[in-house]
């Protein structure tokens, strides 16, 4: 698998505190079968500001404990950008995009969306750029009005959900919502968003599994391999189709004995 949203560069946003952790999350992905992620450091100015050197900097320390650890994975630089006026410009004069490609990943407020957010992302889009809305489950707008969600995928923006909101670690109403937008096919990539094992964990292994039981494996590779692949390679996403999205009919409880019986 490879996750797209990751907190992993040690102490430069609200994410792993120093090297040691660094590591520990590096493994804990390695276990759960991740072999490449991108590290997406927020780039927030007044709170987190971080630049490409900065950035930069990180990714080689870490590379360097990969190689001394003999970890196999392969980290790539990107950054969670956070809307702000002159955000396009500093993602540009940075190259805050996502392991060199035309894709970037973007938030806002949790709470509220600005009043232009949906123009910066269509400005975006005409600077060459592929928007990917990170954890758009967890946005409360979308809560109110699911429509703006479609809106927003029907123009050509990606959308990205958090593992862990399947699981409830961000409340029942998030997971419901993540749920939803899986059912109507919104979904371009699941990704960790780890900040910290303890606090909010990888459980890409999990979300593989669920939706590989519940649904089609292919769209288990969709979302956790195949689209994010593409990223990497800077190459066209693919969006869900009906043949990925087929949930499995739930097996009667005879049937669930005859298959305790034949294991």
């Amino acid at each position: 698998m490879i996750d797209i949203h990751t907190h992993i560069l040690p102490g430069i946003d609200d994410g792993s505190k120093d090297i040691n952790e660094s590591l520990d999350i590096l493994r804990a992905l390695v276990n759960q079968g991740v072999t490449e992620v991108i590290a997406t450091p927020h780039i927030i100015t007044g709170v987190y500001n971080n630049t490409k050197k900065i950035i930069d900097e990180k990714i080689e320390q870490l590379k360097t404990e990969i190689i001394a650890n003999k970890l196999p994975i392969k980290v790539y630089k990107g950054a969670e950008l956070y809307y702000e006026p002159n955000i396009i410009e500093k993602t540009k004069q940075e190259e805050l995009n996502l392991a060199g490609s035309n894709y970037i990943l973007i938030e806002s407020d949790l709470q509220r969306f600005p009043d232009n957010f949906e123009k910066t992302l269509y400005q975006f889009q005409v600077a060459g750029y592929i928007p990917i809305l990170a954890h758009a489950e967890r946005f409360t707008p979308f809560l109110n009005d699911f429509n703006r969600l479609i809106n927003i995928a029907n123009r050509g923006i990606l959308i990205q959900l958090n593992s862990g909101s399947f699981f409830g670690n961000y409340g029942e109403n998030v997971q419901k919502l993540a749920y939803r937008i899986l059912q109507t096919g919104c979904v371009h990539f699941i990704a960790s968003d780890v900040h910290h094992l303890n606090t909010r964990p990888v459980l890409m292994k999990q979300i593989y599994q669920y939706l590989s039981e519940h649904y089609t494996e292919d769209l288990a590779k969709l979302l956790l391999e195949g689209n994010p692949e593409r990223v990497i390679h800077n190459e066209p996403v693919e969006s869900m189709i009906e043949g990925y999205f087929e949930e499995k009919p739930k097996k009667t409880f005879i049937e669930k004995i005859r298959d305790f019986f034949r294991t």
